[in-house]
Parts: structure tokens; sequence; C-alpha cells
């Protein structure tokens, strides 16, 4: 321990020492700093790899070399290493054999995890190959190629089938299901659809469930979306929520009939909106609106009856509309604290626009692994965020969950 503390002590005042040099060179503080911390590095990376030498070589630099061995010490070579310090150049030793290995820096590794990393941060936020090799090489001093970017963006399709492949927790308090349209080129360019599931399990956790690619936003989509989730070990869905997709609710029922549907309110206002002439908009759409803010569920139905006698009789497209609703009072089955929560498809829609914002700057995709890896990326970005917090609400998410739904 006495040594340990002299050592530290030693290279506290060594880092002083050359801090205070580098001021009186006439360099800023913070030109200092990353002077003093490449040293730091560089000197560390030398230290850790002679002593690494010496263990393989079985004895130390000056020692008589144990009988029978053939092997020796063979000078050095340089070689720079990019940090978050910037460009370190490295003074490595070598072996006579040529099997000596540091493990401080593997073989042909140039780049260290810190940039790989930062560059699939930048990644997931939506930037481009070329804005993210700018801004590494603003923030690290270091030389990035177009290829290196690429080539760390490629490790991602590791990430995507690792994804499709996870398995999920068993229950799920809800599912949200919609869809966005990104431009993917298959000869042609076209807007195809991502179908993305969102959930929230029994433990109250947010996160992205999975996710479909297909040419346009159909039940079949889903239907196959599901069934994989039922495969990888979801068994249990206490609510969906979607659009009036047709065929959805087959869908649903396919892997889990058991889970109650929940028309998204949000949906239908704009539906009643396009059936009205504009100066009744906003009285129609706050009248509709209304019945989702009642006490129970009675109330509501007589609140939505009320409605339909006023709207319906002066639009007959509004009181066909209404008289086929279903499944839009669903979440007053649900304690006070969760209808917020699955009344509308807020939390998926608000999702699917970011990803949208993201992908702006990509005009197109020229391939379906290349929408892949950017849809995985900011799908385990979010995932990662939120699985840090459990959404509001979380304890009466499990509660409900513990009573059986």
């Amino acid at each position: 321990m006495f040594l340990f503390k002299k050592r530290k002590e030693t290279c506290m005042d060594n880092f002083s020492k050359l801090m205070a040099d580098l001021l009186g060179e006439g360099k800023t503080l913070e030109e200092a700093m990353r002077a003093a911390a490449a040293k730091a590095v560089k000197d560390a990376i030398e230290s850790f790899a002679k002593a690494e030498l010496t263990a393989h070589l079985g004895y130390r630099k000056g020692e008589r070399r144990a009988e029978g061995a053939a092997d020796a010490r063979n000078g050095f070579y340089e070689r720079t290493v990019q940090t978050s310090v910037g460009p370190v150049a490295v003074n490595l030793p070598r072996d006579r054999d040529g099997d000596f290995r540091t493990a401080a820096l593997p073989r042909y590794k140039r780049k260290t995890e810190v940039i790989s990393s930062a560059i699939l941060k930048l990644y997931s936020s939506g930037m481009t190959d070329e804005e993210m090799r700018v801004i590494i090489e603003s923030l690290y001093d270091a030389g990035v190629s177009k290829s290196y970017v690429s080539s760390v963006t490629d490790a991602v399709m590791e990430d995507v089938e690792a994804f499709k492949k996870r398995a999920l927790p068993p229950r799920f308090f809800c599912l949200y299901l919609d869809s966005t349209y990104l431009p993917l080129r298959r000869g042609s360019v076209q807007k195809e659809a991502v179908n993305i599931a969102l959930g929230i399990d029994a433990e109250g956790n947010s996160m992205v469930v999975g996710y479909s690619i297909t040419p346009e936003e159909s039940a079949e989509a889903y239907r196959e979306l599901l069934a994989d989730f039922k495969a990888r070990g979801l068994s249990e869905v206490a609510v969906v929520v979607s659009d009036g997709l047709a065929g959805i609710d087959g869908a649903v029922d396919a892997s889990f009939p058991k889970a109650k549907r929940q028309r998204c309110f949000l949906h239908l206002m704009r539906n009643l909106c396009s059936k009205v002439r504009p100066a009744d908009r906003k009285e129609a759409a706050a009248d509709f609106m209304s019945i989702a803010k009642r006490a129970n569920k009675e109330e509501a139905e007589k609140a939505f009856a009320g409605f339909k006698g006023k709207w319906g009789a002066k639009y007959k497209s509004v009181a066909k509309w209404a008289d086929s609703l279903s499944d839009f009072l669903t979440f007053y089955d649900f304690p006070e604290a969760l209808r917020r929560k699955i009344y509308t498809n807020n939390a998926i829609e608000g999702f699917n626009k970011q990803i949208k914002r993201m992908c702006k700057k990509s005009i197109q995709f020229v391939t379906e692994d290349a929408l892949e890896k950017r849809l995985v990326t900011m799908f385990l970005h979010f995932n990662d965020g939120m699985n840090r917090r459990k959404v509001r609400g979380w304890a009466e998410i499990v509660e409900f969950m513990e009573k059986g739904a």
C-alpha cells in the first residue's frame, strides 16, 4: 500500500511538473492538459507492453535467458494510436520470433474503442458518414477515413440480427402499433412502410419490441410481426393500441386473442374532422375529445350518445361513422392512472416523428440492410435510454399486471 501510494504521488508530481513546463512554454491550459494527458497515455501503454513482453519471455531485461530459451527482445517499432486526447505515437517492444502480441493494442487496431463508440452514438442520432467523420476529427484530432467510419457502422449488422432474435419479456402491459414511411431503393426509390411495435412490459419498462419493413402497411405485416414476438417468448399482452387499419384485429387475434383493443382516440378525431366542414371542425373535435375525459365508462357512453345526436343530425356521414366505431372506450376498463397511456397512440407517433427527423438527411437508403442498420441503432439507443428509468405510473402497471390484467 505504501509503495502504491508513493508511485501515485510520483506520477502526480511528474504530471504537475510536465504541466508547469508546458505552460512555461506558452501553451494554453487546454493545450497543456491535452499534451500532458497524451504523454501519460503513451507512458502507460509502453510500460504495460514492456511488462507483457517480460512475462512472455520469462526473464527481465538485463537478465540471462533461461536455458533452452531461443526467443529474445528485438527492439521496438512505432505505432500511432488515435485516442480521445488525439494521436499518440507509442514505441512497442517486439520479440525475435515475432510471436509477441500486446493486449494493450490489438494487432492492426489503430482507433481506440472511444472513437468507435463515438461514431456509433453519432450514427444513432441520424448523422451522415461525412458529418461523423468531420466531427470525430474535430473532437479527437484524429484522422478518420470514410472507409473506417463505414467499417464501424457495418458492424451494426451484427446488432441488427441480435435485435431480431433476442428473447422478449413474457408479459406486456401494452403494445402500440403504427407504421412510418421511409425512402428505400429496390431498383427504383419508393417509400416503404416501417411497421413498429413499441411497448411497456409488465415491469413498467418502455421499449421498441420489434419492427418489419414492407412495401405497404398491412394487417398481414403485423400478423407476421406479432407471431414472431410470440415465438420469441411474448405470451401475454393486456391491451393493443392501434389506428383503424383494416384487418388489424384479426392480426392481433392470431397471436394474442385475450388482448383488449383500443382504437387511437386522436386517429378517430382526425377521421371525424375529415367528415365535417372546416368551420365545424374545432367544435366537433372538442366535443369528441371531451368523451375521453369522463369519470367512468358509463358517463363516456352518455357523452358519446350526445355527440352522435348533435353531429349525426347535421352530417349523415358522421352518424354512419359513429355507428361503426368499436373498441374506442376500452381504456375506461383500466385504472384511472393508466388510461392516459392507452387511449391514444401518441407514444409511438412521437417516436416515429423522431425516426423521420433523424433519417431526413438520408435522401434514400440504398439497400434494406442500410435502412435496418440505421433503424436498429436508433432502437437500441432508445431502449438503452428508456431502460435506465421506468415509465411514469409504472407501479400502477405492475399492480395491474399482478392482479392478472
